[in-house]
């Protein structure tokens, strides 16, 4: 007697595991996931290390809002269902189209606008996006280097403002188009110009990214581990809890 009921005891403790295990992953999928960042292209906004929560249910769902991208394909013209567009300046995490990593970029340019890029210097629909020159931002690199750069504000169209770093306005990622941008794709950008391989670039980069293969928005940091000490001259990025991105 005392063997059955340990394990009528052991199949519910099971049973109940699987259900918290279920809800879980159907949270995860159809609501918050929370991801870490590995890189620098979107300093100074997030840094390597940073944990975000991204809203899955901000543009709608396609096979890559799944955990590794198991879902079928949707039959529809964005491959999403209950598709939206993102806005001009969102932050978006999506799975690389070729690579299938997980990539996080902003959103700069929108279906059928018009993208240049002139030394170094954004042209939205042949407009130019004016920026504004903050400070000199000196910081260490993640790999170990120091890095000079510009920081400045910058103010995309209906009034989207954000922070970017650019190292100069001669580099190799400093002329592109004009390019118009296809139906259901969009340009992404790092905030770190000069240190993101994007839409800029075919291969390795993104290039022109399907709306397919967004994964959600990025809204807020969970938490930042970024553990470096403090170097006279340098800026640390500062760590952040439960903050709103923008």
């Amino acid at each position: 007697m005392k063997r059955r009921g340990f394990w009528r005891e052991f199949r519910s403790e099971v049973v109940f595991f699987l259900c918290i295990l279920g809800a879980f992953m159907l949270f995860r999928t159809t609501a918050y996931g929370m991801y870490h960042i590995p890189s620098e292209s979107m300093l100074p906004t997030l840094a390597v290390g940073d944990r975000i929560a991204v809203n899955k249910f901000a543009y709608g769902y396609s096979r890559h809002s799944v955990p590794f991208s198991l879902a079928p394909d949707f039959a529809t013209s964005t491959g999403r269902v209950f598709s939206a567009t993102p806005e001009r300046g969102d932050i978006v995490v999506f799975k690389h189209p070729r690579t299938g990593q997980t990539y996080i970029k902003r959103v700069i340019g929108l279906p059928e606008d018009q993208v240049e890029l002139k030394n170094g210097r954004l042209y939205l629909n042949g407009d130019l996006v004016e920026r504004t020159l903050e400070e000199t931002y000196r910081y260490r690199e993640h790999r170990g280097g120091i890095a000079s750069v510009g920081k400045f504000d910058e103010a995309l169209p209906e009034g989207a403002e954000h922070t970017i770093l650019e190292r100069g306005d001669n580099y190799f990622s400093d002329d592109y188009g004009p390019m118009k941008i296809p139906e259901n794709h969009l340009f992404v950008m790092g905030d770190n110009r000069d240190n993101s391989l994007d839409s800029r670039f075919e291969d390795p980069g993104v290039g022109v990214l399907p709306m397919e293969f967004l994964v959600g928005r990025a809204e807020y940091i969970i938490m930042s581990v970024n553990l470096a000490e403090r170097e006279e001259g340098l800026k640390k990025h500062q760590g952040r809890w439960f903050s709103k991105l923008q």
